[in-house]
């Protein structure tokens, strides 16, 4: 067994104890027990005594891309999936570093991803734990040919039942679909849907009956309304609303927003090096987004935490990037955002039985800071400690 000793818990973040310090036993994969600070003998097979360090559930990105790396897409179209998946681990490897224990990868060439997940649920590698899609089912779309074999494209309620279930067949845990044109595809409008509504409802009632889930790749407010009328799973971005889409919010309990903020600021921040289009239709996005990220917080919807990580060099493993944004210029507080990376979206991505909170019975995974990150956000970039199904990381 593992003890971690004078552990300063968040009590948001814990369930089944209530003071704000506690020694946390670990049996094997899992949380055995929370018991009061100090009161674990020392004659435990290994205890380590965190000293009011903070213990917090392990971080759970919810929207990232372990393919990409900030590179020319096109350019990247040409690399060979055997050196793509060895640099896919190496990025896994460094969200596992800065605390993130889950990552859902929605988006991939060649389904590379779903091989890898399958490595470290197997212990082959040392990574998070995956959630995949695999690759990207989209309608034909000016821009897909930029990112090469990322894209299963169909045209049709009976092309994208198809589609669903063959990422099924692969062993994909998640169906990602486009629905509005991206930032990143030249020529692509955002705010524009792609999809019509009887291919998106095929491909949700294709994966609702092997028991996937859907995201929706999703800028535009008509798109928005269409996901939440089709029951999508999550929202990814949710960039344009109306007064219409934050009521269908407010009112499903079926789908929910997956926000991504920092991408449209580093575009803006850093253009230098940048495609003109990322930084054109970012200078559009960004008031949208924080408009939205507003009307959330005001309107109590529940919202997961994601970085599009792979969208800009050096954004795997730069959530502090995303906390800061949404903590400095979006409002919400430290506290907050903790939520939204931890427990909700564990609920978000149907994990929370396994992950999202410190609770007896749950995956010991786990990250340790040398402060206090629901106070002060710049904290989670000290990480002290990581834990990955009871055993401490070492990377």
């Amino acid at each position: 067994m593992l003890v971690l000793k004078n552990a300063r818990l968040i009590p948001e973040l814990t369930e089944g104890y209530d003071d704000k310090c506690a020694d946390v036993v670990i049996d094997g994969t899992e949380i055995l027990d929370i018991k009061p600070a100090g009161s674990v003998s020392a004659a435990e097979d290994k205890v380590i005594d965190l000293k009011g360090k903070t213990l917090m559930p392990g971080l759970i990105e919810g929207h990232l891309h372990l393919d990409l790396c900030g590179k020319n897409t096109f350019e990247e179209n040409v690399e060979p999936d055997s050196y793509r998946v060895m640099r896919c681990l190496q990025l896994a490897q460094d969200n596992l570093r800065k605390g993130y224990t889950t990552v859902r990868d929605v988006g991939d060439r060649n389904n590379i991803t779903i091989g890898l997940a399958r490595a470290v649920n197997e212990g082959m590698v040392v990574g998070p734990d995956i959630l995949t899609s695999g690759v990207i089912i989209s309608p034909t779309e000016r821009g897909n040919e930029f990112f090469g074999t990322m894209y299963a494209e169909c045209d049709s309620p009976a092309e994208f039942t198809k589609a669903v279930r063959r990422q099924y067949q692969l062993g994909a845990d998640w169906i990602k679909i486009m629905g509005t044109g991206a930032v990143m595809n030249p020529g692509g409008e955002p705010g524009m849907p792609i999809i019509y509504e009887e291919e998106l409802a095929a491909a949700c009632r294709a994966a609702d009956y092997v028991g996937l889930p859907v995201a929706v790749h999703c800028h535009g407010t008509e798109a928005i309304k269409m996901c939440i009328r089709c029951g999508v799973r999550t929202v990814e971005h949710s960039s344009i609303m109306d007064d219409e889409c934050i009521e269908m919010y407010t009112k499903t309990n079926r789908s929910f927003p997956m926000p991504t903020l920092s991408p449209m600021v580093n575009f803006l921040e850093f253009p230098e090096g940048k495609p003109k289009h990322y930084v054109e239709k970012a200078e559009r996005l960004l008031e949208t987004l924080l408009h939205g990220a507003n009307a959330y917080k005001k309107n109590n919807i529940k919202i997961g935490w994601a970085t599009d990580a792979g969208v800009y060099t050096g954004s795997h493993g730069n959530g502090l990037y995303e906390f800061r944004v949404r903590v400095n210029m979006a409002g919400f507080t430290p506290l907050e955002t903790l939520i939204q990376a931890t427990k909700n979206n564990a609920e978000i991505l149907m994990i929370d039985d396994k992950v999202g909170t410190i609770k007896c019975g749950k995956r010991a995974n786990l990250v340790v800071f040398d402060g206090n990150p629901d106070e002060d956000i710049e904290v989670l970039d000290k990480v002290s400690m990581v834990i990955k199904a009871g055993e401490i990381v070492n990377l």
